[in-house]
């Protein structure tokens, strides 16, 4: 397109994608009151993380809503196949206890033994949960 000079100009794309969606542009705000210790505490927490104090509430807002599943939080692995092998500890102890004395020897198969399946009950428990449990995040169909 020619200017008034009669040169031809060019039109230059923008270097950053113009997002044309509302929800792009942040209008809403939230007000809280906190108590000076839970101010510096958040303050803090902000500051260790390198971030600004609304950048990291919002941050830590919407982590608490998008990672956190119905039930409380995520399953931790090891911390599940630990309890597994108490439980399964515990019931083959009173199992062979109910029968007598337990030997020395006896105890250690039976501690041996929790701790050789715990980790495949423990992984068979998570493919369950994981099979039952809806998708995280917020529906997109609505």
């Amino acid at each position: 397109m020619p200017d008034s000079n009669g040169k031809s100009r060019t039109t230059i794309p923008p270097t950053v994608p113009i997002m044309q969606t509302a929800d792009v542009y942040r209008t809403k705000s939230i007000a809280t009151r906190l108590t000076d210790a839970e101010f510096v505490a958040v303050e803090a927490a902000a500051s260790g993380a390198g971030k600004k104090l609304a950048e990291w509430l919002r941050e830590a807002a919407l982590k608490q809503i998008r990672g956190a599943p119905e039930e409380g939080g995520k399953t931790d692995p090891i911390l599940l196949a630990e309890v597994i092998a108490l439980r399964d500890l515990m019931l083959n102890l009173f199992a062979v206890a109910s029968k007598g004395p337990l030997s020395d020897e006896t105890l250690r198969k039976i501690s041996t033994y929790a701790d050789s399946i715990k980790g495949q009950k423990a992984q068979r428990i998570l493919s369950l949960k994981n099979r039952q449990s809806p998708p995280e995040g917020p529906d997109e169909t609505a």
